[in-house]
């Protein structure tokens, strides 16, 4: 697994207002501490598209190998999770989907104001 990659994954049980059950994710943390670690911290998505008007989103494509729809990365609730959480690879992020989310996290991270 390597970072900007989507896989599918398992969040867990059900928790209000948080991304759960199984579900794409997007890779999020840097190779190195992938290699090293026995969790990863991910990016949930949701084919949930009103969310897209929220800061700290960004939009992932569906495409012939997944996902199956077009969705939302939701940067804000980035979380770390065991590996064996990841079970099934779908495809890495576009060049652009992966600068939409770098976009995203900073947004989600207080680190760039969100456009109005």
């Amino acid at each position: 697994m390597k970072r900007g990659e989507i896989w599918w994954a398992d969040l867990g049980a059900h928790r209000p207002r948080e991304q759960t059950g199984r579900r794409p994710v997007v890779v999020w943390q840097s190779d190195a501490l992938t290699s090293v670690l026995q969790s990863v911290l991910v990016v949930p998505l949701t084919t949930n598209m009103e969310r897209a008007r929220l800061a700290g989103t960004a939009l992932i494509a569906a495409t012939d190998i997944g996902p199956a729809s077009d969705s939302v990365a939701l940067a804000f609730q980035m979380r770390a999770i065991p590996k064996a959480a990841l079970d099934t690879f779908v495809r890495a992020l576009t060049e652009a989907e992966l600068t939409e989310l770098e976009l995203a996290t900073d947004e989600a991270l207080g680190r760039l104001d969100p456009e109005p």
